[in-house]
Order: C-alpha cells, then sequence, then structure tokens
C-alpha cells in the first residue's frame, strides 16, 4: 500500500473521534427537548382525559306557566340534558346548555316541542328542578292540537312549526310561527305569542 495513502487512513482514523464529539453532543442537547417535549404533550393529554373522565350527563326539570294564543293558559312541564362537571352543583347557580323538551296542556290545546337551549338557573334543594331562571333562552320545534274555544277555524287542528323562548329574572316570553296541517283551516299560519314565568 501507498505510504501516502496509509498516512491518510492513519490521520482519518485519528481525528474521527473529534468529528464525531460535536455531534454527540448535538444529539446530548437534542435529547432533553425533545423530553420535555413529549413529556409536556403527555401531561396535556392525561389533563384531557381527566376532564372528560369528570365530565357526566344530567337531567334538569323545567317548568313554566303562560297566557298565550291560541292556547290561553297552560302550564308547561319539561327538562334540558346537559353534560356537567360530576362536581358541579347548581344549588346556587349554574350555567347549562343542550337539548330541551317541553310538554304544555292548556285550556284550549296542547303543545310538545324539542330543541336547544341555554340558561343562567339555580336549583336550590330541589338538586334537579330548575326552579329560578335568570337568564335563558331556546329554539325548538313545535307541534300544536286545539280544541275548544281556540279562536281558530276549525277549532281542532294540528299545527307544527317553530319557537322562540325568551326569560330574564323569571318573566318567560315567547313567539311562534305554525303552519296549520288541517286542509280545512281557512289560514295557513299562526302566530302564537306567550307571557308568563318560568322557562
Amino acid at each position: 500500500m501507498n505510504l501516502h495513502l496509509k498516512a491518510l487512513i492513519t490521520f482519518l482514523l485519528i481525528c474521527l473521534p473529534f468529528f464525531s464529539i460535536p455531534a454527540l453532543a448535538d444529539n446530548e442537547i437534542a435529547d432533553p427537548a425533545s423530553n420535555q417535549e413529549t413529556v409536556t404533550r403527555e401531561l396535556a393529554l392525561q389533563r384531557v382525559q381527566q376532564e372528560l373522565g369528570n365530565v357526566e350527563k344530567r337531567w334538569y326539570g323545567l317548568t313554566r306557566v303562560r297566557w298565550s294564543y291560541p292556547q290561553k293558559l297552560s302550564a308547561g312541564f319539561g327538562a334540558m340534558l346537559v353534560e356537567q362537571p360530576k362536581d358541579a352543583d347548581c344549588l346556587t347557580g349554574c350555567a347549562i346548555r343542550g337539548w330541551h323538551f317541553e310538554v304544555e296542556p292548556g285550556l284550549y290545546g296542547i303543545q310538545g316541542g324539542i330543541g336547544w337551549g341555554s340558561l343562567v338557573g339555580e336549583t336550590g334543594r330541589t338538586k334537579r328542578l330548575m326552579h329560578i331562571v335568570h337568564f335563558g333562552w331556546a329554539v325548538r320545534g313545535v307541534v300544536m292540537r286545539t280544541w275548544g274555544d281556540a279562536h281558530l277555524d276549525p277549532r281542532s287542528q294540528t299545527l307544527a312549526g317553530i319557537e322562540g323562548s325568551f326569560s330574564i329574572t323569571r318573566l318567560n316570553m315567547s313567539v311562534g310561527v305554525l303552519r296549520t296541517l288541517s286542509s280545512e283551516a281557512t289560514g295557513d299560519w299562526v302566530i302564537s305569542v306567550g307571557f308568563g314565568m318560568g322557562f
């Protein structure tokens, strides 16, 4: 083997550790950062899993009494399905939102509805009955069946549509737009308006 080639190989073998030291140092510097990133990611994932595991579905009962057209005097009974932390307490007040349904029999008709709502209220000692609603709103699809002196023609008919309900400091206001499903009706549309207490 050529003397010059031997000298070059020997030189490279001697210098090789010096070239690899910076690379090793770079790896040692990079590893703690990547380890820290991994730990942070794992902690965030654990936190999310704990929060999801701490949530449960609950029903809160709701009531309202109102004077409306065409039902006149009516009383509604319903509930809202919500997701809340297991340790949440609505005894003195909380904010909830979720699916809402209600059945409301009245003097001249009965109405049923389902939709989405949000409210701030309190249960007091009842725990699952939201007996005070400070502020709330709901939008729901409704079906109404009328009878008696409902001031409609015909008096007994079925209507379907949408209703918006708004409550502030226990006072409730609602407006609905309903279409008659009866072929004998004199008009196609009925505007339902109501005022009362509750949600």
